[in-house]
């Protein structure tokens, strides 16, 4: 009994010293004015508040045997002038799929929300009807559709077929990052094409990458909007998308560049593998949040907002439908899961916005590792749920949920 007791005072120390009440922290932030200015702010004007909610998740981690060193949380204002909860939030630790909103934002900023993936066949050359021969190339001309699928691939092939050419005296030439079904790189793409033209018949000389487009266009195959595109990304967690979107941005570190480069999260706060999330990828809950900040800031900038490519816990279809469910908690949480069961002892990881009456939209990323990922989501939850009740509740009119009149 004493052991046990000693054990619950340490913890609470711990929990007291982590989250106790301070009026500054070491390290300067910025935010993003909406007329897009740069803001810093000021070191001395930024509150560390201790919560109910924040002293209980702790709690409960150290009560189920978590190490509180395998986790990591971070609840700021939107501004980033108040912290409402801090452990670890400069450690790195695998987001798992929470890595998708950095592809996400990345393709955003690089292609624009409206933006259409074009795949289409050129003839380079003319044709002989006769003779069904295309004197010169066949050229693919493609901006790396990721959700382009066999289907497409096999429909676009029959259009050459219908269009008099089953010979090309020239070369198959793909121009740009190419990936459909689960062909998720340009090189895999391309073979796998070049075998079902062989396969209906349709002979080329040779196989080549690169090039720009030109000629008659034969077929061609145009894309949703990338806004769309990321928004069932996100909301579904699909990892062949994040994938074959990152191939089409440039691969793993052209995502993490634009992080260092463009959202000014510190290099040693960022590691990317994959794109989807996969595998081993470090971020810091610090940079999480930061991620999630400057996107909202570029949304709103573009006149979109978060649950244009997010999804709305409660409410929209896939990993966040069955969470948040409540009346008091439905559409108050938009953001993006993470699960990992079988990498780092066990990840779950829960990022994005949080919408309270008192304290207004609040930036979260929670990091679980080493653990059963079900008991982290209930834990996960508990805690979400006892910070909006702490903070107010939910808004009377909650914007979250305007894509329930859509």
């Amino acid at each position: 009994m004493m052991m046990y007791m000693k054990y619950l005072l340490s913890t609470t120390f711990l929990i007291l010293w982590l989250f106790c009440p301070i009026q500054a922290q070491e390290v300067s932030t910025a935010t993003t004015a909406p007329n897009g200015e740069i803001r810093p702010i000021n070191p001395l004007a930024v509150e560390r508040l201790l919560t109910a909610s924040s002293t209980n998740y702790l709690h409960r981690l150290a009560l189920r045997g978590f190490s509180l060193e395998s986790q990591g949380v971070l609840i700021e204002s939107l501004d980033g002038r108040a912290v409402y909860a801090d452990l670890n939030s400069s450690v790195g630790f695998n987001p798992a799929s929470v890595i998708k909103v950095a592809t996400s934002f990345a393709a955003l900023s690089k292609l624009g929300p409206e933006y259409h993936f074009e795949t289409g066949f050129y003839a380079d050359g003319t044709v002989n009807q006769k003779t069904r021969t295309l004197n010169g190339n066949l050229i693919l001309g493609t901006t790396g559709d990721p959700m382009l699928s066999s289907l497409d691939v096999a429909r676009l092939v029959r259009d050459i077929v219908r269009a008099g050419i089953t010979r090309v005296t020239g070369d198959l030439i793909v121009t740009g990052p190419f990936s459909y079904g689960l062909y998720y790189t340009t090189d895999r793409a391309t073979r796998a094409l070049a075998q079902t033209l062989r396969r209906v018949g349709v002979r080329t000389e040779g196989v080549t990458n690169g090039g720009a487009v030109r000629g008659t266009k034969l077929a061609s195959h145009v894309s949703s909007s990338l806004r769309d595109i990321l928004f069932y990304q996100n909301a579904h967690s699909s990892n062949p998308i994040a994938e074959r979107l990152g191939e089409a941005l440039g691969g793993p570190k052209a995502i993490e560049t634009f992080l260092v480069k463009d959202v000014g999260i510190p290099s040693n706060d960022v590691y990317i593998s994959h794109t989807s999330g996969l595998d081993f990828n470090r971020i810091t809950p610090r940079a999480a949040v930061q991620l999630f900040r400057e996107l909202v800031f570029w949304l709103n900038l573009t006149d979109l907002q978060p649950q244009d490519v997010l999804p709305v816990a409660g409410v929209d279809a896939g990993t966040l439908q069955r969470r948040f469910v409540g009346e008091e908690f439905r559409g108050a949480v938009i953001g993006k899961t993470g699960t990992l069961p079988g990498t780092d002892g066990g990840v779950s990881t829960l990022a994005g916005i949080a919408y309270t009456r008192n304290r207004g939209p609040v930036l979260f990323a929670i990091f679980n590792t080493k653990g059963p990922v079900v008991t982290y989501r209930r834990l996960q939850d508990e805690f979400l749920k006892g910070f909006i009740l702490e903070s107010g509740g939910i808004p009377e009119i909650n914007v979250s949920l305007h894509r329930l009149n859509n």
